[in-house]
């Protein structure tokens, strides 16, 4: 199984807040609203959080998704080492195949077998 395709890792995460500019805004002018952008190693931005969710949230979603390639590589691996294990009953047999659910719902069904 080779790991499959997204933008090129590691991914990182920043805070990047709006800053209001309206007096009219509820929250004044110059206030900040909270939100986390998400850039791959070329750095390009992969996406961002949603800004109606609480700073702390945002920040754990942040970090979940910047992790999300070095997840993915080291399920593949481990998906690899449990392969002889794909027709056992036992606790590496139901790694083995959560880990290929996991990775066919993370990749689209893109991976080599």
């Amino acid at each position: 199984m080779t790991a499959p395709k997204h933008s090129p890792a590691p991914w990182s995460y920043e805070y990047s807040p709006y800053t209001i500019g309206s007096e009219h805004h509820p929250l004044g002018a110059g206030a900040e609203i909270p939100a986390f952008e998400i850039f791959d190693a070329d750095c390009n931005k992969v996406f961002d959080t949603n800004e109606d969710t609480p700073c702390e949230l945002q920040e754990a979603n942040a970090r979940m998704a910047a992790a999300a390639p070095r997840l993915l590589a080291s399920l593949v691996a481990c998906a690899n080492l449990l392969a002889d294990y794909d027709e056992s009953g036992g606790p590496e047999g139901d790694a083995y195949r959560e880990a290929l659910a996991a990775i066919t719902e993370t990749t689209g069904g893109q991976h080599d077998p």
